[in-house]
């Protein structure tokens, strides 16, 4: 469908001229150079653009639609609409997306990758999440090592072992 029109605003033009008037102006339009018109005609443009239409705001409306369907923060998707974060840092962020969204999938993963006719009935599956997606940083986690230490919970090749470091040797065994 056409979405501009050409308005002739003075006398009524020949059909020879009104055919050579839109030729020029099609060819002006598809080698996107500049037409030029007379002080009597005029450029109309009828439908609406993708603004008037709202497309970005209807995407924008489904984006936070699909976040809700499937208990997803807004920010995740790039959704515009509801995605604040007010006083939350990225790690508490992570932790409740991983409680109201990615945990009930990964628990039934889990439970069925455990089962017999997959795993040795001795084995369980179980995903690292808080090794990588919901670890802490290296300052919070060497404090709360530092605790365990001095309360005696756990000795320097536990801790070395949580940073996933190599144990210290054995200081009483000798090399032969």
């Amino acid at each position: 469908m056409a979405t501009t029109v050409l308005k002739n605003n003075g006398a009524d033009l020949p059909e020879a001229q009104v055919q050579g008037l839109l030729a020029s102006w099609k060819a002006s339009r598809q080698s996107r150079s500049t037409a030029y018109l007379t002080s009597t005609l005029s450029v109309e443009n009828i439908g609406f653009s993708p603004k008037d239409m709202m497309y970005n705001e209807a995407s924008q409306y489904l984006a936070t639609e699909i976040a809700r369907a499937m208990n997803v923060p807004a920010y995740y998707i790039s959704a515009d609409m509801n995605n604040s974060m007010t006083y939350q840092n990225i790690i508490d962020g992570r932790r409740e997306f991983m409680a109201y969204s990615l945990q009930p999938y990964i628990c039934a993963i889990e439970d069925r990758l455990s089962m017999n006719d997959i795993t040795n009935s001795a084995n369980q599956v179980r995903f690292a999440v808080d090794d990588s997606f919901l670890r802490a940083d290296a300052m919070e986690r060497l404090d709360i090592i530092e605790k365990m230490l001095a309360l005696d919970l756990i000795d320097v090749n536990q801790a070395r072992q949580m940073e996933q470091l190599t144990p210290l040797g054995d200081p009483s065994a000798t090399n032969v």
